[in-house]
């Protein structure tokens, strides 16, 4: 999509010392491209940057020395099991995205006994979810959201699935950690 931070609300309250100054950090590329002020005189309209500011970027870059490539249609146990931490995987093939309100429904339908809405034998799932479409476009954008999140399911959905691997930012909780390490699933 066009649009990464759709709407920001500062409210500040004098009984925290942390209340000003404010500093908004999007964690995207966005913010190598932005610099604005509030000065409290009204509402700022941002113009997006210039996409000629991004690299142009060949097939050299795409697949530099050191990088695996992994095709997520044809993953197996035993070539997650090959990676390595800090390894840098460049993945392909289809994977599938959820967040919270998807793991609870997981592990609500798997302790029912019921059976998930999709097979996530062998798969790959990204912790993101959606952003509200702007403008024309029909469908919008995708964000990932921070896996500690998902801890609490974390253990459930590893044990009953047969997901392969998980991707997310951000740092996972001691549980979640101690699941991954005992299911052998990738973060």
């Amino acid at each position: 999509g066009l649009t990464t931070v759709v709407d920001v609300k500062v409210a500040t309250y004098p009984t925290h010392a942390a209340s000003k100054p404010v500093a908004l950090i999007p964690q995207c590329a966005a913010n190598r491209h932005l610099k604005f002020t509030l000065d409290g005189s009204g509402p700022i309209s941002l113009q997006p940057p210039d996409l000629r500011e991004w690299p142009d970027i060949g097939a050299d870059e795409l697949n530099p020395a050191g990088v695996r490539r992994v095709n997520l249609d044809t993953l197996t146990k035993e070539e997650t099991a090959s990676w390595r931490c800090g390894e840098t995987l460049l993945l392909s093939g289809k994977m599938l995205t959820g967040r919270d309100a998807a793991h609870k429904r997981m592990v609500e339908l798997i302790d029912a006994g019921k059976p998930l809405p999709v097979d996530l034998r062998g798969r790959v799932i990204y912790y993101v979810g959606p952003v509200r479409a702007v403008r024309n476009e029909v469908v919008g954008p995708a964000g990932p959201t921070t896996s500690s999140r998902l801890d609490d399911f974390t253990d459930k959905v590893l044990a009953e699935t047969g997901l392969f691997a998980m991707v997310g930012k951000a740092e996972r909780g001691p549980a979640a950690i101690g699941s991954i390490v005992r299911h052998r699933t990738p973060y």
